[in-house]
Protein backbone atom coordinates (compact mmCIF):
# COMPACT_ATOMS: atom_id res chain seq x y z
CA UNK A 1 0.00 0.00 0.00
CA UNK A 2 2.83 2.37 0.85
CA UNK A 3 4.50 1.63 -2.51
CA UNK A 4 1.26 2.37 -4.34
CA UNK A 5 0.87 5.68 -2.50
CA UNK A 6 4.51 6.62 -3.16
CA UNK A 7 4.15 5.81 -6.86
CA UNK A 8 1.02 7.96 -7.08
CA UNK A 9 2.82 10.92 -5.52
CA UNK A 10 5.76 10.56 -7.93
CA UNK A 11 3.41 10.35 -10.94
CA UNK A 12 1.55 13.47 -9.75
CA UNK A 13 4.81 15.41 -9.51
CA UNK A 14 5.91 14.35 -13.01
CA UNK A 15 2.56 15.31 -14.56
CA UNK A 16 2.58 18.64 -12.74
CA UNK A 17 6.09 19.47 -14.05
CA UNK A 18 5.10 18.56 -17.61
CA UNK A 19 2.04 20.80 -17.36
CA UNK A 20 4.14 23.70 -16.14
CA UNK A 21 6.62 23.17 -18.99
CA UNK A 22 3.79 23.17 -21.56
CA UNK A 23 2.36 26.34 -20.06
CA UNK A 24 5.79 27.97 -20.25
CA UNK A 25 6.10 27.01 -23.94
CA UNK A 26 2.75 28.63 -24.68
CA UNK A 27 3.77 31.77 -22.86
CA UNK A 28 7.02 31.97 -24.83
CA UNK A 29 5.13 31.63 -28.11
CA UNK A 30 7.17 28.55 -29.06
CA UNK A 31 4.30 26.10 -29.29
CA UNK A 32 3.82 25.37 -32.99
CA UNK A 33 0.23 24.30 -32.38
CA UNK A 34 -0.76 27.78 -31.27
CA UNK A 35 -0.98 30.78 -33.62
CA UNK A 36 1.54 33.52 -32.92
CA UNK A 37 0.11 36.98 -32.42
CA UNK A 38 2.08 39.80 -34.02
CA UNK A 39 1.51 43.41 -33.03
CA UNK A 40 -0.33 45.44 -35.66
CA UNK A 41 1.96 47.56 -37.82
CA UNK A 42 0.91 51.19 -38.08
CA UNK A 43 -0.70 51.95 -41.46
CA UNK A 44 1.38 54.21 -43.70
CA UNK A 45 -0.47 57.42 -44.61
CA UNK A 46 -1.84 57.48 -48.15
CA UNK A 47 0.01 60.70 -48.93
CA UNK A 48 3.33 59.08 -48.03
CA UNK A 49 2.46 56.04 -50.14
CA UNK A 50 1.71 58.23 -53.16
CA UNK A 51 4.93 60.20 -52.74
CA UNK A 52 6.98 57.04 -52.33
CA UNK A 53 5.27 55.40 -55.30
CA UNK A 54 6.02 58.42 -57.50
CA UNK A 55 9.74 58.10 -56.77
CA UNK A 56 9.74 54.35 -57.40
CA UNK A 57 7.84 54.79 -60.67
CA UNK A 58 10.18 57.50 -61.97
CA UNK A 59 13.20 55.35 -61.17
CA UNK A 60 11.59 52.44 -63.01
CA UNK A 61 10.86 54.62 -66.04
CA UNK A 62 14.42 55.96 -66.19
CA UNK A 63 15.92 52.48 -65.89
CA UNK A 64 13.35 50.69 -68.01
CA UNK A 65 12.77 48.49 -64.97
CA UNK A 66 9.36 46.80 -65.14
CA UNK A 67 9.70 45.33 -61.65
CA UNK A 68 10.05 48.83 -60.20
CA UNK A 69 7.03 50.03 -62.18
CA UNK A 70 4.94 47.15 -60.86
CA UNK A 71 6.20 47.88 -57.33
CA UNK A 72 5.09 51.50 -57.74
CA UNK A 73 1.68 50.37 -58.96
CA UNK A 74 1.26 48.14 -55.90
CA UNK A 75 2.21 51.08 -53.66
CA UNK A 76 -0.44 53.28 -55.27
CA UNK A 77 -3.04 50.53 -54.80
CA UNK A 78 -2.38 50.55 -51.05
CA UNK A 79 -3.29 54.24 -50.97
CA UNK A 80 -6.80 53.53 -52.31
CA UNK A 81 -7.99 52.82 -48.78
CA UNK A 82 -7.92 56.55 -48.01
CA UNK A 83 -11.07 57.86 -49.70
CA UNK A 84 -9.91 61.45 -49.43
CA UNK A 85 -7.02 60.66 -51.80
CA UNK A 86 -8.59 57.87 -53.85
CA UNK A 87 -8.89 60.05 -56.97
CA UNK A 88 -5.13 60.64 -56.92
CA UNK A 89 -4.55 56.95 -56.21
CA UNK A 90 -6.56 55.96 -59.29
CA UNK A 91 -4.62 58.53 -61.31
CA UNK A 92 -1.22 57.18 -60.29
CA UNK A 93 -2.24 53.54 -60.78
CA UNK A 94 -3.28 54.53 -64.30
CA UNK A 95 -0.01 56.39 -64.86
CA UNK A 96 1.89 53.25 -63.82
CA UNK A 97 -0.20 51.13 -66.20
CA UNK A 98 0.43 53.62 -69.01
CA UNK A 99 4.18 53.57 -68.42
CA UNK A 100 4.24 49.77 -68.16
CA UNK A 101 2.36 49.49 -71.45
CA UNK A 102 4.81 51.84 -73.20
CA UNK A 103 7.76 49.86 -71.84
CA UNK A 104 6.26 46.57 -73.02
CA UNK A 105 5.55 47.93 -76.49
CA UNK A 106 9.10 49.25 -76.77
CA UNK A 107 10.27 45.64 -76.36
CA UNK A 108 8.35 44.45 -79.41
CA UNK A 109 5.00 43.40 -80.84
CA UNK A 110 5.07 40.19 -78.84
CA UNK A 111 3.91 42.20 -75.83
CA UNK A 112 0.98 43.85 -77.58
CA UNK A 113 -1.75 41.90 -75.76
CA UNK A 114 -0.15 42.44 -72.38
CA UNK A 115 0.29 46.14 -73.08
CA UNK A 116 -3.31 46.42 -74.27
CA UNK A 117 -4.46 44.96 -70.95
CA UNK A 118 -2.54 47.62 -69.02
CA UNK A 119 -3.94 50.40 -71.21
CA UNK A 120 -7.44 49.08 -70.61
CA UNK A 121 -6.85 49.07 -66.86
CA UNK A 122 -5.37 52.57 -67.03
CA UNK A 123 -8.51 53.83 -68.76
CA UNK A 124 -10.73 52.12 -66.19
CA UNK A 125 -8.88 53.71 -63.26
CA UNK A 126 -9.00 57.17 -64.84
CA UNK A 127 -12.69 56.79 -65.62
CA UNK A 128 -13.20 55.77 -62.00
CA UNK A 129 -11.30 58.87 -60.86
CA UNK A 130 -13.75 61.06 -62.78
CA UNK A 131 -16.59 59.50 -60.77
CA UNK A 132 -15.00 60.20 -57.40
CA UNK A 133 -16.71 62.69 -55.11
CA UNK A 134 -13.89 65.21 -55.07
CA UNK A 135 -14.22 67.89 -52.43
CA UNK A 136 -10.55 68.77 -52.13
CA UNK A 137 -9.22 72.24 -52.82
CA UNK A 138 -7.24 70.83 -55.75
CA UNK A 139 -10.29 69.30 -57.46
CA UNK A 140 -9.65 71.20 -60.70
CA UNK A 141 -6.03 70.11 -60.68
CA UNK A 142 -7.02 66.47 -60.26
CA UNK A 143 -9.63 66.65 -63.02
CA UNK A 144 -7.29 68.34 -65.50
CA UNK A 145 -4.53 65.78 -64.88
CA UNK A 146 -6.98 62.88 -65.19
CA UNK A 147 -8.51 64.17 -68.44
CA UNK A 148 -5.10 64.81 -70.02
CA UNK A 149 -3.72 61.39 -69.10
CA UNK A 150 -6.91 59.61 -70.20
CA UNK A 151 -6.66 61.39 -73.54
CA UNK A 152 -3.10 60.06 -73.92
CA UNK A 153 -4.19 56.55 -72.95
CA UNK A 154 -6.92 56.62 -75.60
CA UNK A 155 -4.34 57.85 -78.11
CA UNK A 156 -2.07 54.91 -77.29
CA UNK A 157 -4.97 52.50 -77.67
CA UNK A 158 -5.68 53.99 -81.10
CA UNK A 159 -2.06 53.41 -82.11
CA UNK A 160 -2.52 49.70 -81.42
CA UNK A 161 -5.83 49.42 -83.24
CA UNK A 162 -6.61 52.06 -85.84
CA UNK A 163 -10.27 51.14 -85.96
CA UNK A 164 -10.63 52.37 -82.37
CA UNK A 165 -9.89 55.85 -83.65
CA UNK A 166 -13.47 56.13 -84.89
CA UNK A 167 -14.85 56.30 -81.36
CA UNK A 168 -11.79 56.92 -79.15
CA UNK A 169 -10.48 59.78 -81.29
CA UNK A 170 -13.40 62.14 -80.56
CA UNK A 171 -13.38 61.12 -76.90
CA UNK A 172 -9.67 61.88 -76.66
CA UNK A 173 -10.16 65.30 -78.25
CA UNK A 174 -13.06 66.18 -75.96
CA UNK A 175 -11.07 65.19 -72.89
CA UNK A 176 -8.21 67.46 -73.91
CA UNK A 177 -10.63 70.35 -74.38
CA UNK A 178 -11.97 69.79 -70.87
CA UNK A 179 -8.44 69.66 -69.46
CA UNK A 180 -7.46 72.87 -71.27
CA UNK A 181 -10.56 74.66 -69.97
CA UNK A 182 -9.74 73.64 -66.39
CA UNK A 183 -5.99 74.24 -66.51
CA UNK A 184 -4.79 75.91 -69.73
CA UNK A 185 -1.32 76.49 -68.28
CA UNK A 186 -0.80 73.00 -66.88
CA UNK A 187 2.37 71.83 -68.67
CA UNK A 188 1.26 68.17 -68.78
CA UNK A 189 -2.01 69.22 -70.41
CA UNK A 190 -0.08 71.19 -73.03
CA UNK A 191 2.35 68.27 -73.49
CA UNK A 192 -0.50 65.79 -74.01
CA UNK A 193 -2.07 68.04 -76.64
CA UNK A 194 1.27 68.42 -78.42
CA UNK A 195 1.89 64.66 -78.46
CA UNK A 196 -1.59 64.16 -79.87
CA UNK A 197 -0.98 66.74 -82.59
CA UNK A 198 2.33 65.12 -83.50
CA UNK A 199 0.97 61.55 -83.71
CA UNK A 200 -2.36 62.33 -85.38
CA UNK A 201 -2.39 62.21 -89.20
CA UNK A 202 -2.87 65.58 -90.87
CA UNK A 203 -6.13 64.46 -92.47
CA UNK A 204 -7.54 63.91 -88.97
CA UNK A 205 -6.41 67.26 -87.60
CA UNK A 206 -2.82 66.54 -86.64
CA UNK A 207 -0.05 69.08 -87.17
CA UNK A 208 3.71 68.65 -86.70
CA UNK A 209 4.15 72.44 -86.61
CA UNK A 210 1.52 72.84 -83.92
CA UNK A 211 3.13 69.99 -82.02
CA UNK A 212 6.51 71.73 -81.92
CA UNK A 213 4.86 74.93 -80.71
CA UNK A 214 3.14 72.88 -78.02
CA UNK A 215 6.35 71.20 -76.89
CA UNK A 216 8.08 74.57 -76.69
CA UNK A 217 5.24 76.06 -74.66
CA UNK A 218 5.12 73.04 -72.35
CA UNK A 219 8.87 73.36 -71.74
CA UNK A 220 8.40 77.01 -70.82
CA UNK A 221 5.54 76.21 -68.44
CA UNK A 222 7.49 73.42 -66.76
CA UNK A 223 10.31 75.85 -66.07
CA UNK A 224 7.87 78.38 -64.57
CA UNK A 225 5.71 76.08 -62.43
CA UNK A 226 7.11 74.31 -59.38
CA UNK A 227 4.51 72.18 -57.52
CA UNK A 228 4.41 72.76 -53.77
CA UNK A 229 2.14 69.81 -52.95
CA UNK A 230 4.21 66.57 -52.88
CA UNK A 231 1.18 64.57 -54.02
CA UNK A 232 0.77 66.49 -57.27
CA UNK A 233 2.40 65.15 -60.48
CA UNK A 234 5.83 66.47 -61.42
CA UNK A 235 6.66 64.27 -64.41
CA UNK A 236 7.05 65.56 -67.95
CA UNK A 237 9.73 68.26 -68.03
CA UNK A 238 12.58 66.15 -69.38
CA UNK A 239 10.11 64.15 -71.46
CA UNK A 240 8.96 67.34 -73.18
CA UNK A 241 12.45 68.00 -74.52
CA UNK A 242 12.69 64.37 -75.63
CA UNK A 243 9.53 64.85 -77.71
CA UNK A 244 10.82 68.16 -79.01
CA UNK A 245 13.98 66.40 -80.14
CA UNK A 246 11.90 63.72 -81.89
CA UNK A 247 9.93 66.43 -83.68
CA UNK A 248 13.15 68.11 -84.85
CA UNK A 249 14.52 64.76 -86.04
CA UNK A 250 11.34 64.32 -88.05
CA UNK A 251 12.24 67.60 -89.80
CA UNK A 252 15.87 66.54 -90.26
CA UNK A 253 17.03 69.35 -87.98
CA UNK A 254 19.83 67.41 -86.33
CA UNK A 255 21.42 70.28 -84.40
CA UNK A 256 18.13 71.39 -82.87
CA UNK A 257 17.29 67.78 -82.01
CA UNK A 258 20.64 67.29 -80.28
CA UNK A 259 20.17 70.47 -78.26
CA UNK A 260 16.73 69.28 -77.16
CA UNK A 261 18.06 65.87 -76.11
CA UNK A 262 20.94 67.47 -74.22
CA UNK A 263 18.48 69.75 -72.44
CA UNK A 264 16.40 66.71 -71.49
CA UNK A 265 19.47 65.13 -69.87
CA UNK A 266 20.36 68.39 -68.17
CA UNK A 267 16.96 68.32 -66.47
CA UNK A 268 17.08 64.59 -65.74
CA UNK A 269 20.51 62.97 -66.23
CA UNK A 270 18.92 59.56 -65.62
CA UNK A 271 16.44 59.79 -68.49
CA UNK A 272 17.06 56.37 -70.02
CA UNK A 273 14.80 57.00 -73.01
CA UNK A 274 17.03 59.84 -74.21
CA UNK A 275 20.36 58.43 -73.03
CA UNK A 276 20.04 54.88 -74.30
CA UNK A 277 17.55 55.13 -77.16
CA UNK A 278 17.01 58.53 -78.76
CA UNK A 279 20.57 59.89 -78.80
CA UNK A 280 22.17 56.60 -79.95
CA UNK A 281 19.52 56.30 -82.65
CA UNK A 282 20.31 59.77 -83.93
CA UNK A 283 24.04 59.03 -83.92
CA UNK A 284 23.47 55.81 -85.85
CA UNK A 285 21.34 57.51 -88.50
CA UNK A 286 23.93 60.21 -89.00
Amino acid sequence: MQYILLASIVLFIILTQQGCAAAQESTDGQNPDLPSVEPDEPAQPAGDLLTSGKNILQKGINEGNLDAMYAARATFERALADKSLSAWSHYYIALADYRIANNLLAQGKKNKNRASKHLKEAAEHLEEATREDITRDDAKTIAAEVYALLSSVYGRQISLSGIKGMFLGPKSGNLLKKAEQLAPDNPRVVLSAAIGAFNTPKMWGGSKERAIEGFQRAAYLFAQKKPTNPIHPVWGHSETYAWLGIAYMDRDEENSAREAFEKALEIDPDNGWVKYELLPKMEKEN
